[in-house]
């Protein structure tokens, strides 16, 4: 595999490269992504990128000892540039005596060399000794080294697979021996969750549409009318009152917003590949008429409005997850002259952004998620004058699962906090128990300092919404899984998390009756009455359900509408009206 060198800059770095000129070729640059959330249903893309690169050489099993040439590492999208081997292990020609034969490198330091320019190097207590040699087929494509076990065909790009091995044989039994041997000793498996006791605070009610998948659910504040976005096929249906208006719409529905008579929704694009189709659109319900804002954009996972700088006109942030060749994510500034777009990042995997001021000096900022081979939440710090600098808040070993966060004040300091959702399980064949995976509360100590407070441990965890339903003026927060723990009779798609007075948290969940895939989830009080509801979207399809247990996921399914109300009787007790 590759590796891109800068031009030199000095008579050395010249010398340098023209002694390695018997190595070079001309192939382009692999970039990847190493992790995909599961609402994208997607699977690992690839481009390419002319540069002057150079095929590393792993002969002699060893480091050179001579410093190696300048390595590119810009920024932006090309900061991510792959490749699966360093340019140190190539060495310059010496002179005098040469040195003793070097012992060959240990599979630990061959994984460290063919995994660490392209994403953190995993660690072997991230799977399970029966999830490993899967992994390690896929990923010895791109070293070369076609699988020998059967493998989702539609994982590897051909079209990046190096025509020539990167690693011998023998190096890569290593790599494999390495991690098949230390996660036997490291892994540990998660013990069940228990399905929690099933809460007293909702009235359940379930709402039959005719779609499998839904891809949106929201409360609207105007009028408490639930807004639902859907796919297999795409459509939007708003619900109100016993009435149900669809909506055409080219793809699906991700994220809505209601701004004054507008509704803005993001439309994703499509949901399975990124098709540059990704818009953002203004509907205007009560005329039965839409505009598109932005169009043509790479693949959308999330949006938001605000005015960012200041000038009185609204500011639209779009968070393009993407996938081939990147994503992007960017301000499109308001004002009289009509949107223009400022980027703030190209690079693929953004699956969450807000806008917020998290440093108190007045400022809004920008925070995202992002679910790549770096997995990390970043934030674009506003510095005034339509000028950011990025600081990274948090970030997560490679495979992390970044799914939704938000951003929501949970201990009642007046400093907003990150609560963030790990849970993608996409690619692995056996949907491998991650011992990351759940939702977290990232407390705001302030001077961009954020600490781990609460971690409660949801396999597959993929959206979050917070409120205060119990009415004790603490934040409770509920949260759906894609991916759950098919050790359990009802595996656990959703969860309340009940902030007590003195801030520890009582899990609740909901009667086994009203089990579902949840994927979605919003907050927002449908019947006008003072308290927050719960509104729950399902996707019932087969993807991700292991082998072994799609015959029971079917049971559980039959009858079952993908939509689900939980109508809070804090504050009405009583009976349940339709709404």
């Amino acid at each position: 595999m590759p590796f891109v060198l800068k031009r030199a800059k000095n008579a050395s770095q010249k010398e340098a490269l023209q002694q390695m000129g018997s190595k070079f070729t001309q192939p382009g640059v692999v970039r990847w992504s190493a992790a995909r959330p599961a609402f994208f249903l997607d699977w690992m893309f690839f481009h390419e990128e002319p540069q002057i690169a150079m095929k590393p050489d792993f002969s002699n099993g060893r480091f050179p000892s001579l410093p190696p040439p300048e390595i590119a590492n810009p920024t932006g999208a090309k900061r991510l540039a792959g490749t699966l081997c360093l340019a140190a292990v190539l060495g310059l020609p010496g002179c005098g005596a040469k040195p003793p034969p070097p012992a060959p490198l240990n599979g630990k330091e061959l994984a460290a060399i063919a995994c660490a320019q392209c994403h953190a190097v995993p660690s072997p207590a991230q799977l399970s000794r029966e999830e490993w040699p899967y992994l390690l087929a896929w990923m010895g494509n791109y070293l070369g080294r076609p699988a020998e076990i059967a493998i989702n065909p539609a994982l590897v790009v051909k079209g990046f697979v190096p025509p020539q091995p990167v690693v011998t044989s023998e190096q890569f039994q290593a790599i494999k021996d390495y991690y098949l041997e230390q996660s036997s000793l490291q892994y540990r498996l998660p013990p069940p969750s228990h399905s929690p006791p099933a809460t007293k605070l909702f009235d359940e009610l379930p709402l039959a549409i005719d779609a499998s998948v839904v891809s949106m659910v929201a409360i609207d504040p105007s009028d408490q009318a639930l807004v639902v976005g859907l796919s297999r096929p795409s459509g939007m249906l708003v619900l109100q009152r016993g009435i149900t208006t669809p909506i055409e719409v080219p793809s699906e529905p991700v994220t809505f917003e209601r701004l004054g008579e507008v509704c803005r929704v993001a439309l994703i694009g499509h949901l399975g590949y990124d098709a540059r189709a990704g818009q953002i659109v203004d509907f205007r319900m009560k005329e039965g008429t839409q505009r598109i804002i932005v169009d043509a954009h790479p693949r959308i996972a999330a949006h938001r409005t605000a005015d960012i700088d200041g000038d009185g006109a609204d500011d639209l942030l779009v968070c393009g997850f993407g996938d081939y060749p990147v994503g992007r994510v960017g301000i499109w500034w308001g004002g009289t002259n009509g949107p223009r777009e400022q980027v703030l990042l190209e690079e693929a995997g953004t699956t969450w952004g807000d806008i917020a001021d998290l440093n108190g000096d007045g400022r809004p900022d920008i925070v995202l998620a992002i679910a790549n081979n770096r997995p990390r939440i970043v934030a674009f710090v506003n510095e005034g004058g339509r000028r950011f600098s990025e600081r990274t808040i948090v970030e997560r070993p490679v495979g992390w699962g970044y799914n939704r966060c938000l951003l929501a004040d949970w201990n009642g300091d007046g400093r907003l906090d990150i609560i963030e959702t790990a849970g993608n399980n996409l690619e692995l064949r056996g949907r491998p128990i991650k011992n990351n995976h759940g939702v977290r509360v990232l407390q705001n100590e302030g001077d961009w300092r954020f600490r781990e407070v609460l971690f409660e441990p949801l396999p597959g965890a993929i959206d979050v919404a917070a409120g205060d339903f119990d009415g004790n003026g603490r934040l409770d927060l509920a949260v759906v899984a894609f991916y759950p723990d098919w050790r359990l009779p009802f595996p656990q798609t959703f969860l309340l998390l009940m902030q007590q007075a003195d801030g520890t948290v009582v899990r609740a969940g909901i009667e086994d009756q009203y089990w579902n895939r949840w994927m979605r989830v919003a907050v927002g009080d449908v019947d006008a009455d003072g308290d927050l509801d719960i509104l729950l979207g399902a996707a019932q399809v087969p993807m991700g359900i292991p082998t072994e247990h799609e015959a029971r996921y079917g049971q559980l399914l039959q009858g079952k509408a993908s939509l689900l109300l939980l109508r809070n009787r804090t504050r009405t007790p009583g009976s349940i009206r339709s709404p």
